[in-house]
């Protein structure tokens, strides 16, 4: 079975890590022979991949050459739609809730264009990949019931080796050394993510600290709100760091507020690395784990947060074993894995 997975970028952001993950956990199954295939010039050296990688020529691509094209993103999708008659049999992965993902980046009226233009694009694929239940659930008022499958992201335990950026540990140490509790959040910093909230819970709970890994458009604007809160002090933003799940571990609490997600690899890998987790109450997230693995808050309330904080702070150890169980039982690399090479199969 020969197969072509189309990705916009190589860059280390969620849906390649998602598609990473996948190919280097089937690289080694005779039955398949999978090629990654990118669109933009531009890529990232530290993307691992243990099969065969080149930029997509549009124009010779040998859609002869493989049983399934499998695409991820808009433009692959769209690459994909063009080309439909000359495809024996396309697969899409849907990696987030599109009208909600694109309202959060840019604006409504955008997010009702390009919304029902990327739906459109999917109409033409053989089966459709959602990464949740929830997901499904949705999109289930445009498509088929037997179109849409659901296969959870997986996530590949790591190593959790010597760590070799002493910046972080050290600024946790002193926030601890001062009587903090540290909050970790990690993401793409836009509207969606929802990391403002955590600032102002900052503001009101004065025995917290929060360290925050990643970089987005809305960098600037948490560092302003941060200063305006006045709590610069007790907030460190990290930037984006490859290794950044190896810290999870030293932080007494992990907090993912967002106020829509697809999956959240984040979530995912915080509960790998045994932290108590605070996260929004969205419909995703209760599907992934339940109130006895992780405390949950409502979206945009504050009180409701500061009310989480105090909780997890009384039940959140007595919490992860169970939210880890969950994990190894539904979340990780090699069941996704299984699920993908079974879809591919039948196809």
């Amino acid at each position: 079975m020969r197969v072509a997975i189309i990705i916009s970028r190589l860059e280390e952001f969620g849906p390649v890590k998602v598609i990473q993950t996948l190919v280097n956990c089937l690289c080694k199954k005779d039955e398949l022979q999978i090629k990654i295939f990118y669109l933009d010039k531009t890529i990232n050296d530290q993307i691992k991949m243990m099969v065969p990688v080149e930029r997509l020529d549009r124009k010779h691509f040998c859609f002869e050459d493989y049983d399934i094209i499998h695409t991820n993103g808009i433009r692959p999708d769209l690459f994909a739609f063009l080309n439909r008659k000359r495809i024996s049999y396309h697969i899409v992965t849907i990696h987030n809730f599109v009208f909600e993902d694109l309202a959060f980046t840019y604006n409504k009226l955008i997010s009702g264009i390009f919304g029902n233009i990327w739906l459109i694009l999917w109409k033409r694929a053989d089966k459709l990949v959602c990464v949740s239940d929830t997901m499904k659930e949705l999109y289930s008022k445009w498509f088929s019931v037997s179109k849409l499958e659901v296969i959870h992201n997986g996530i590949t335990e790591t190593e959790n080796s010597l760590i070799t950026e002493p910046d972080i540990i050290n600024a946790i140490n002193n926030f601890h050394s001062k009587g903090l509790k540290v909050v970790g959040a990690a993401g793409i910093l836009t509207k969606r993510k929802g990391l403002d909230q955590i600032l102002t819970l900052l503001s009101k709970e004065k025995k917290i600290a929060l360290m925050i890994f990643g970089t987005g458009k809305e960098l600037s604007t948490l560092k302003c709100l941060a200063k305006r809160l006045d709590v610069s002090d007790r907030c460190m933003f990290c930037g984006f760091r490859r290794n950044a799940v190896e810290y999870f571990r030293y932080f007494d609490f992990f907090m993912v507020p967002s106020r829509s997600e697809g999956f959240c690899l984040t979530l995912a890998e915080a509960v790998q690395q045994k932290v108590p987790v605070i996260c929004s109450d969205i419909d995703v997230f209760r599907e992934l784990f339940n109130s006895d693995e992780v405390t949950f808050f409502k979206t945009d309330d504050n009180d409701s947060l500061s009310e989480a904080m105090k909780v997890s702070v009384e039940t959140g150890n007595e919490k992860i074993e169970l939210a880890y169980a969950s994990y190894m039982s539904q979340y990780t690399d090699q069941l996704m894995a299984r699920k993908y090479y079974e879809l591919y199969m039948s196809a």
